[in-house]
């Protein structure tokens, strides 16, 4: 037998290898899928929040027993005596500071440990503290944003129910809670709290989920003071921390302003797109089945086209019945003809009612777009919006086809007039119409004498000009004449295009302030309160492995994010 002192350090060295690399592979025998996780959190009015979780493994044959489970935790400034943990109502007492995560806690299973191909839920309750901000985007509100934890794909496989439910501070109401960049899925008063869900079916529980919500810093308790960033987290044990590289002198500094910059430009950009979301999230509650029936402008609500084209697709719409005159594009002047056809649909007769002295008149338009979008929102109660979505999409491309498979101009003029509100919904609809017709002469339609009744002569393809002859009646009979004028196709497109455009830009004076307007009513944050209990995720418990982040600023990060067992 050797001896020695070579020997002896040889062996010290294997075993210390053997030891290394058995410590992370113990993390990596771990295999499971994780079923479910629920998770709700509480913000208090002392800047704290409550996480909630429940959390369902599976086991996957021949891996690891989940005997530890590791729980990410916003931040440091948590008490281990207020983190409780139990399976089915019994409690589990061995709760230690994780291993793996960091901020976080380890949950040894005891017991309830879950074995090879075996399945458990398990419950954790934990609160920590200065979870809530500044919100840079207004200086008379707080902020909160959560990111669940997510497992390293080593781990864990397949997807997942996940739902992410956030408790407002108890006094703050359904009109001063708003949500960040991401929308709620359902919304409801619980307990006298404005709530707001995130639900997600299909979840990877390899990658995270952010939501983020705010509300107005006097629900607070006199004396917090909110930060607009959090303070750094310390770094690991044992590791450097990439905030020592970065975050040490004029870098951070810069690294600071810099961040701060991209979260302004980002976060006010973010608020404008949510301004511009008009439809309640009730009508993005899955159903069954398309939801057919729907008019142009409706169908156009539905794909939440620009509120100004909408209005424009309603004003073409009463052309082409010969209810309304434009006497003037600019500025838009308007006549509402007399006797109105007898075949107006309501928000058509509101269209006319909103003519006020030649002019629209906002708040009538805005009275008749609130109606409007409620009514859509209701016909698709129990229908698929995604399905109903790509049904009004190949509507709008069916309509294009047949303008552009006509074989002549004056074909390809009468199927665009037959479809011309199907048609304005494609985005390219500018330029479609510009490429589709010639200079070979197309028929005008008969509407045409209420659309522009005060032009004598029309802009030619070649650069000159031709007389047009656009006769009309006081009752409604515009062009019902054995003769209609023509025009060269390219000067029919350019006439119809800049009009179309005219009269979009011109409809409303702001299109964001009347939108948002309208989404303040049909999509406030959140929509209007119910009180009743349906709803999923009203009795989930909350729960899941997680770790959080708060804050409104750019440089919010998740110090847990992957690994853990």
């Amino acid at each position: 037998m050797r001896t020695g002192p070579k020997w002896i350090l040889r062996v010290a060295l294997v075993i210390l290898a053997v030891v290394l690399v058995a410590v992370p592979a113990a993390a990596q025998d771990y295999r499971f899928r994780v079923n479910e996780r629920l998770v709700h959190v509480y913000i208090n009015d002392d800047g704290s929040i409550w996480i909630d979780y429940t959390i369902t493994f599976t086991a996957d044959p021949g891996s690891h027993p989940i005997d530890i489970v590791d729980i990410g935790l916003p931040n440091y400034d948590y008490n281990l005596a207020e983190v409780k943990a139990d399976v089915g109502g019994v409690e589990i007492k061995d709760i230690r500071h994780s291993e793996y995560v960091k901020p976080g806690v380890e949950i040894h299973m005891g017991k309830f440990t879950i074995p090879p191909g075996g399945t458990g839920t398990l419950h954790v309750l934990a609160r920590v503290r200065n979870m809530v901000f500044q919100d840079t985007s207004d200086p008379n509100y707080a902020s909160m944003e959560f990111i669940p934890h997510w497992y390293d794909s080593a781990n864990a496989h397949g997807t997942m129910h996940l739902e992410i439910v956030v408790h407002f501070p108890e006094g703050v109401t359904s009109e001063e809670s708003r949500y960040h960049d991401t929308k709620f899925t359902d919304a409801a008063i619980v307990d006298n709290r404005v709530t707001y869900a995130w639900i997600y079916p299909d979840a990877s529980p390899s990658r995270p989920y952010k939501v983020g919500v705010s509300f107005p810093k006097k629900y607070l308790k006199s004396g917090v003071e909110l930060k607009v960033t959090p303070e750094p987290l310390p770094p690991a044990a044992g590791g450097t921390d990439i905030t020592d590289i970065l975050c040490s002198g004029p870098m951070c500094v810069i690294l600071g302003i810099l961040g701060f910059i991209a979260f302004i430009v980002l976060s006010t950009r973010g608020a404008n797109v949510r301004k511009m979301k008009y439809l309640p999230p009730a009508v993005g509650v899955e159903g069954a089945g398309v939801k057919r029936g729907l008019t142009a402008v409706e169908a156009a609500l539905l794909l939440e086209a620009p509120l100004n084209r909408v209005l424009t697709m309603i004003l073409f719409g009463l052309l082409k019945k010969g209810a309304v005159t434009v006497l003037s594009d600019n500025p838009l002047r308007l006549q509402a003809n007399v006797p109105a056809p007898e075949d107006l649909r309501d928000y058509e007769k509101k269209f006319l009612a909103s003519i006020v002295d030649d002019q629209l008149d906002e708040k009538k338009l805005r009275q008749m777009m609130v109606g409007l979008v409620k009514s859509v929102n209701e016909k698709m109660k129990g229908f698929s919006r995604k399905d109903s979505v790509a049904y009004y999409k190949d509507l709008v491309s069916r309509a294009w086809q047949q303008v552009e498979a006509a074989e002549t101009p004056e074909v390809k003029a009468q199927r665009l007039d037959d479809g011309l509100e199907w048609t304005m919904l494609d985005d390219d609809w500018n330029k479609k119409v510009g490429r589709t017709f010639g200079d070979e002469p197309v028929l005008l339609p008969r509407w045409w004498g209420y659309y522009r009744p005060w032009a004598t002569s029309t802009s030619t393809a070649s650069g000159g000009t031709q007389t047009v002859s656009t006769p009309r009646t006081a009752t409604g009979d515009a062009g019902r004449t054995p003769t209609m004028p023509t025009l060269p196709g390219a000067a029919f497109a350019n006439t119809i295009v800049s009009g179309v455009e005219s009269l979009s830009n011109r409809v409303v004076s702001s299109v964001e302030r009347f939108t948002g307007s309208i989404s303040s009513v049909t999509n406030p944050p959140p929509p209007p309160p119910r009180t009743s209990s349906s709803g999923r995720w009203r009795s989930g418990g909350g729960g899941g492995c997680a770790c959080a982040c708060a804050c409104a600023c750019a440089g919010c990060a998740c110090a847990c994010a992957g690994g853990g067992r």
